[in-house]
């Protein structure tokens, strides 16, 4: 089985996010603005070579390194993410939901497991 990896990525709700968001955008519908809230995205679960591949389009040298596990947005590939949502197409809809959530100001965390 080997590794697999995924993104927590925690911060404020807005409009502007809720289509990217883990349920329909209808059942936001009484969220306040600014909320904190949560979104999992990729859950890579095909291996540690396609783990260690989006390990490191996030700027992570070594995904077992937990000192590198929040994710510094500016370190994050996104040309490259692109890419590999359309080589891996069922993580496309990821690729674009990281970008939205990075750029409305959400942390975001890398966990792998295995």
């Amino acid at each position: 089985m080997g590794m697999c990896a995924e993104i927590i990525a925690i911060g404020p709700f807005s409009t502007r996010v809720a289509e990217f968001l883990d349920y329909r955008s209808d059942l936001y519908a009484a969220t306040a603005e600014g909320s904190m809230i949560s979104r999992r995205l990729f859950g890579i679960s095909e291996g540690s070579s396609l783990s260690r591949e989006f390990a490191e389009l996030l700027g992570i040298k070594d995904p077992w390194d937990f000192n590198q596990h929040k994710i510094e947005n500016e370190k994050i590939n996104f040309a490259g993410l692109k890419n590999f949502g359309e080589v891996y197409d069922h993580y496309a809809d990821d690729v674009v939901a990281l970008e939205v959530l990075a750029d409305s100001g959400f942390e975001l965390h890398f966990r792998p497991e295995g």
